[in-house]
């Protein structure tokens, strides 16, 4: 079987794959709603999210590709409650609505840009940019621990799960970016997967008492 022809059944299983990736963020969230606090955790990574799952949506209108726009237009909303999950429990809410706000902000100009862009190929090209830098900070924000990680000789302060999801959903996506030959696809997938894959090795090499403990 030609290698465009597995092009449906690898994108449904990366839709469906990236899906439980960012339902994961609902753990996370729970660990938040118990103890009534963010702790010391950072929002970084949901913030990211919404505008990587934003600009992957808006990518894939452009280029008419249906999976594309459905998982990110799922990932989108969930990622939005789980930036309000955060603020709500945050002790920090000054610093989070602000940037909250610029989120918001940098949104709406990237929707801007679209509706007054004529030349397609030109919104492609710099949407495919930006979803590729997106995707990469996505997948290496966990790398905020690493350092406490080396310090404290322990991976407790990372997500695993979250992590391990990472290396599986980027893995199938280079694969599909691949099939449908497009680098804007490929490239962020393959160094996320990367990334991740490293993230993942320091679980092997470094201790942890419980996995159980969702950090982003």
């Amino acid at each position: 079987m030609p290698l465009e022809e597995w092009k449906d059944i690898v994108g449904n299983s990366a839709t469906i794959t990236t899906i439980i990736q960012f339902l994961v963020g609902s753990q996370v969230c729970a660990v938040f709603y118990k103890n009534k606090t963010t702790g010391e955790t950072s929002g970084l990574t949901f913030l990211v999210g919404v505008v990587m799952t934003f600009a992957w949506y808006s990518y894939g209108r452009l280029i008419d590709d249906p999976s594309i726009q459905l998982v990110n237009a799922v990932g989108l909303v969930l990622q939005t409650l789980y930036c309000f999950c955060f603020y709500t429990f945050t002790p920090d809410k000054f610093d989070t609505g602000r940037r909250m706000i610029l989120t918001v902000s940098f949104v709406a100009l990237v929707q801007l840009y679209i509706r007054y862009e004529d030349d397609i190929p030109t919104a492609q090209l710099r949407l495919g940019l930006l979803s590729s830098s997106m995707a990469v900070a996505y997948c290496s924000a966990p790398l905020a621990s690493v350092q406490h990680v080396f310090s404290t000789g322990s991976t407790q302060a990372m997500p695993f799960y979250l992590i391990l999801a990472t290396v599986a959903v980027t893995g199938q996506w280079t694969l599909y970016g691949i099939i449908i030959q497009d680098s804007f696809v490929l490239v962020p997938n393959m160094l996320g997967c990367a990334v991740a894959s490293f993230q993942l090795a320091l679980f092997a090499y470094f201790p942890t008492n419980q996995l159980t403990k969702y950090v982003v």
